[in-house]
């Protein structure tokens, strides 16, 4: 969605707001729909690991991953893993 345009952008160039946000939640719909897919088809089990820090202003977070076989390519295990 970045474009340098050498100075020669104008307003319709660029999507309205309403739009971006509506892109931006379909890709995350998307991208959630497929996780939950490869959890329920994972082989095995599924391992959970997490990562805490923090940032300079003292702001915390937290991640998860799961950790998970699945059948892939020429239905090779394949190893993977998803930020939940």
């Amino acid at each position: 969605l970045l474009y340098l345009g050498d100075g020669k952008m104008d307003d319709t160039d660029l999507p309205h707001r309403t739009k971006m946000t509506q892109m931006v939640l379909d890709e995350y719909r998307k991208e959630y729909n497929k996780t939950k897919d490869d959890l329920k088809n994972a082989l095995g089990r599924i391992s959970m690991t997490t990562d805490l820090w923090s940032d300079p202003n003292r702001d915390s977070y937290m991640a998860v991953t799961a950790h998970f076989m699945i059948r892939g390519e020429k239905n090779k295990l394949e190893y993977t893993t998803r930020l939940v």
